[in-house]
């Protein structure tokens, strides 16, 4: 088996995902592409904090760029992208959609209403009549709930919780299941449904039905490319861990598994094809059985400067960067303030082939400044000029005048 220093396999990591680049001093729609094509995912949330993190990846690869131009890939056809519980919510390429048959379907078995023994029948025709009032155009939850009559008694408001309307669940339902797309998201951030028709001719459009007791069913896609003796739900999965493969560079299994959610077992038979076609090759790294893509790339060295999103693909499954990096790192946006330990929306700061520190940001666009809140360092490591040059980049990139960093004011020029 190949040996790896743990040096080397973050520098793979690196170069994978794209960090390792020279940013280029215009960027483009090619480069936005390429980028995604790279990374084979954009995770989507919808905290503002700094900016929509969808943007935020791009950003860190590339450097400034128009926002406008990326909506426009995302949200224009031909579709470079389209919305789906890929990781969490996440943009993937129509083409890599169709490879998401296992999920949809056990999405769409989920008891989202239709098996409710008073309400399932009226919620049944709820989701009928949500299809209808899509037939005229995409439309919000809000814009279908206007167009539709439905006598299903609404969750208790009272709920801490989550509490979507009846057509709100209604249409996450017929999402989950394929049923439905994303045309895109509205000023606030809405989703706005579509039948797949209007977002993208890529796109299967499956026929809603119901299995016994209001149970929907939803079948694998007969067009699905699959080679001889491998079954549909396979090859799916094949094709997924393939794409997360070649996007980690080097992971271990569970890493593998995690790039798009998918079933541990069912991924360890994908990695026994990819060792036996090459595609993978086992290596040890400092004691760890770890998989590298065929051509991944390892750089003598790396000069990656990066404030990363913390939903970017190097960072978002916590073991893998534990592993690699060193590096403890967890979101505390739902901690309660008195129990955080590096403040609310935390960037990890990556410099050379180190996760060197956290930064807690802050957009504050009534004072024109990109505020870093808190700043800490790992233990021996302490880099505040090159931060600095950082955080200006950023600031002149989201239109801000200033940035402050742990209570120093820094002006742009």
């Amino acid at each position: 088996m190949q040996k790896m220093t743990l040096s080397a396999a973050r520098r793979t990591a690196i170069a994978a995902t794209g960090l390792d680049r020279q940013r280029p001093a215009q960027v483009t729609a090619r480069h936005l592409k390429s980028t995604f094509a790279r990374m084979g995912l954009t995770q989507i949330d919808s905290v503002s904090r700094v900016v929509r993190s969808h943007y935020l990846p791009y950003y860190s690869r590339l450097g400034p760029y128009p926002r406008e131009t990326l909506d426009r890939l995302f949200y224009s056809a031909p579709r470079m992208g389209v919305e789906y519980w890929a990781h969490a919510a996440a943009f993937v390429p129509p083409e890599t959609y169709r490879h998401f048959e296992r999920t949809r379907a056990e999405w769409w078995r989920n008891d989202y209403g239709q098996r409710h023994p008073d309400n399932g029948p009226d919620f049944r025709a709820l989701q009928r009549s949500v299809l209808d009032a899509l037939e005229s155009g995409p439309k919000t939850a809000r814009g279908v709930a206007d167009l539709v009559d439905h006598e299903i008694p609404e969750r208790n408001r009272d709920h801490w919780g989550w509490n979507p309307s009846q057509v709100k669940m209604a249409l996450e339902a017929l999402f989950a299941g394929g049923i439905i797309n994303a045309a895109g998201r509205n000023d606030h951030f809405e989703r706005v449904y579509a039948l797949p028709r209007d977002v993208s001719q890529e796109l299967p459009a499956p026929e809603l039905s119901y299995g016994p007791a209001g149970g929907p069913e939803v079948g694998l896609d007969p067009e699905a490319e699959r080679p001889r003796g491998i079954s549909g739900t396979a090859n799916n999965v094949l094709e997924l861990t393939r794409i997360a493969a070649r996007a980690l560079g080097i992971a271990r299994p569970d890493c593998l598994a995690d790039y798009f959610r998918q079933a541990r077992a069912a991924t360890d038979e994908a990695i026994r094809s990819l060792l036996a076609s090459g595609e993978l090759v086992e290596v040890d790294v400092e004691g760890t059985r770890a998989l590298k893509w065929h051509t991944a790339r390892t750089p003598r060295s790396v000069s990656a400067r990066a404030l990363l999103a913390p939903f970017d693909p190097l960072v978002f499954y916590r073991p893998r960067i534990e592993w690699l990096f060193g590096f403890h790192y967890r979101i505390e946006i739902y901690t309660p303030a008195k129990d955080r330990v590096h403040g609310y929306y935390v960037l990890p700061f990556l410099l050379g082939e180190r996760l060197v520190g956290r930064v807690d940001l802050h957009r504050d666009q009534a004072a024109n400044t990109l505020r870093a809140l808190k700043v800490t360092w790992e233990p021996g490591e302490e880099h505040e000029e090159e931060l600095a040059l950082e955080l200006r980049e950023m600031a002149k990139w989201l239109g801000l005048g200033a940035v402050d960093m742990s209570g120093t004011h820094l002006p742009l020029s």
